[in-house]
């Protein structure tokens, strides 16, 4: 009978695995350690439009337990999905999408977000689902969904308006 573990936050079973786990993302070790391998190329993913943004689709599922890092995280990673998916910024920003929040002087950082409490990703796709693909070109079809659907989540909870509220003050006064 193989020990399973239930990652917190994506809340995938997979096979207990006994080793790190992210500092402040909410990940189990086993799901921690698959995002890693992924990201590592193993197993290989065909090059895909949306692989700059599995980072921020796999944080923004993987929020963890408040704290400035984590929350800082969290908002960061969304402004990079919103402004991705939703104001047709080019991929290729999705970095400065990333620092752009972070270089606004007129408060701390750690002042800047509050916590978004998570939607529940129970039924969410999950890293485990890109894994699962067949083929290096099945999991770089599979990652454009991923991201569409973490994405969708957040999209559609009460935090919608907030994210926008954020990237208007964050974003918006550096026009890309």
């Amino acid at each position: 009978m193989t020990i399973t573990e239930t990652c917190p936050d994506c809340r995938v079973v997979l096979p207990r695995f006994d080793g790190p786990v992210h500092r402040y993302l909410g990940a189990s070790p086993s799901c921690w350690a698959m995002y890693a391998a992924l990201g590592a190329g193993e197993p290989p993913i065909a090059p895909g439009p949306y692989d700059a943004l599995l980072i921020d689709a796999y944080a923004t599922q993987h929020p963890g337990a408040p704290s400035n890092q984590a929350i800082q995280s969290v908002a960061v990673h969304l402004l990079t999905l919103y402004g991705i998916l939703e104001c047709d910024v080019p991929i290729e920003r999705a970095i400065w999408l990333r620092t752009r929040p972070l270089r606004d002087g007129s408060q701390h950082k750690h002042e800047r977000f509050t916590w978004l409490t998570p939607p529940s990703f129970a039924d969410s796709l999950k890293i485990a689902d890109i894994v699962a693909a067949p083929t290096p070109q099945a999991r770089a079809a599979s990652v454009i969904e991923y991201v569409r659907n973490i994405w969708s989540i957040w999209r559609a909870t009460e935090h919608a308006s907030t994210i926008v509220q954020w990237y208007e003050r964050y974003i918006v006064p550096e026009r890309i």
